[in-house]
């Protein structure tokens, strides 16, 4: 069992000015997990170290959402934890769809819960099953993926 301290919240939202505009906008959130309890959110810049055993457990999560192509630009913002998980949004035709109303569970809990500012995310999560859910127009789809997956659509 974890100690209460252990969870920390850290979201940060930049703007990206970049020539190839495939980023538009980079949203990174880091959740601080301790065994199956989700962190509560607090103001924090970095997260807070935590000592001993427990800090074998926190894991940090992390997503970012832009143009297809753009993970070749984007890197996860703790290099010991890259991305490993990738989805893309679109209609039935192959056209990208942004705005989606994206969940990402594990075990049936939320670990994320976010609106996509592009088609594509990457996620940077420990190593399992994941259930990616996106709604888009009021309609709820989802696919159950393993880490390591990048090539994941989910289409409209």
């Amino acid at each position: 069992m974890c100690a209460v301290r252990c969870a920390v919240t850290i979201t940060r939202t930049s703007k990206i000015t970049n020539p190839s505009r495939q980023v538009r906008s980079l949203v990174i959130v880091g959740i601080a997990l301790c065994g199956s309890t989700l962190a509560t959110a607090q103001s924090a810049s970095a997260p807070q170290a935590v000592s001993g055993a427990d800090s074998e457990a926190q894991e940090m999560l992390y997503y970012v959402c832009g143009q297809p192509g753009f993970e070749k630009t984007v890197t996860s913002p703790d290099p010991k934890h890259p991305f490993n998980l990738g989805v893309t949004f679109e209609q039935q035709n192959g056209a990208p769809v942004s705005d989606v109303a994206v969940r990402l569970r594990r075990h049936g809990r939320v670990l994320m819960d976010f609106v996509a500012g592009g088609p594509h995310c990457l996620f940077s999560v420990p190593s399992a099953s994941y259930r990616i859910e996106g709604t888009y127009r009021g309609e709820m789809k989802f696919e159950i993926v393993e880490t390591g997956t990048f090539d994941t659509q989910i289409k409209w």
